[in-house]
Parts: structure tokens; sequence; C-alpha cells
């Protein structure tokens, strides 16, 4: 969805006009143009989420 709304910005369509078009919020999509701008295409690629590493092996996963 990022990537689209980069298209239509492009395009040369409002940021608000993006926002209706995709059903998100007006702010979601400022964030995007505005990481696209200083980052460039990579800077909207999914971050990986930090939290607390599995306890469980592979193969005590798998049996459950």
């Amino acid at each position: 969805m990022r990537y689209l709304a980069l298209l239509h910005f492009t395009e040369g369509h409002s940021r608000t006009a993006i926002a209706t078009m995709l059903k998100v919020s007006r702010t979601s999509v400022n964030k995007w143009v505005t990481t696209y701008l200083s980052q460039g295409l990579s800077g909207l690629d999914d971050k990986p989420n930090p939290g607390r590493p599995a306890q469980l092996s592979l193969a005590q996963a798998s049996q459950s």
C-alpha cells in the first residue's frame, strides 16, 4: 500500500486525495511520503520487529 501511495504521489495527486483513495489516514500518507523523500524506497520496507527470542526449539514447535 505504501508503494501505491507513492505512485499516486509521483503522479501529482494530493496527500489528502491519496488517503481517501486508499482508505488510510492522511497522517500515514504524510509519513510514507516524508520517509520516501528522505530515505528513498528502501525506507518504506518493513522493519524487523523487536521481541523476545523464541524459547522452543524447531523440533518442539513442530510437535505442538
